[in-house]
């Protein structure tokens, strides 16, 4: 079975001149915890997930000595996130991105999902996504083969 046989085929996007405050609005309505980026050609520029957004708002020292939390002010991430509102999600989005092609296989995603241990992955054609397979969908794909007699 071919990824064009299970990827929903509207995946949630943004450009990369949206700003933070307007990713945070979005994520309510986000399918599958993840969010990809294109820039202003409609090629894929990055992966938003909610790790992506948290590390936005955490001291960079914290990931390296997470005793320093007894020392933060307690208002210190609401003051952060306000602080943060017009950042563009370029600043924040991760850029090195795993992708599959509509023509791989799906044992070829699953892999890459477990072996990389990621939610989903964007399908991409000549560099724009026209798809997304997540966690989700290779489970639904399971219980139809399943359910085929």
């Amino acid at each position: 079975m071919k990824v064009k046989n299970i990827m929903d085929t509207s995946p949630d996007l943004l450009r990369t001149s949206d700003t933070f405050e307007h990713l945070i609005k979005m994520l309510g309505q986000v399918k599958y915890h993840v969010i990809y980026v294109v820039d202003d050609g409609n090629k894929l520029a990055g992966v938003l997930t909610e790790s992506d957004i948290l590390k936005v708002l955490i001291p960079k020292y914290l990931t390296i000595d997470e005793s320093l939390i007894h020392v933060m002010d307690e208002n210190y991430f609401e003051k952060k996130c306000r602080e943060s509102k017009d950042l563009t999600v370029t600043e924040i989005m991760t850029k090195n991105l795993i992708t599959v092609r509509e023509d791989d296989t799906v044992i070829k995603a699953a892999a890459l999902i477990v072996v990389n241990k990621i939610h989903s992955l964007p399908v991409v054609r000549n560099g724009n996504i026209i798809g997304i397979v997540p966690r989700q969908l290779l489970l639904k794909h399971i219980t139809r083969v399943l359910a085929e007699k």
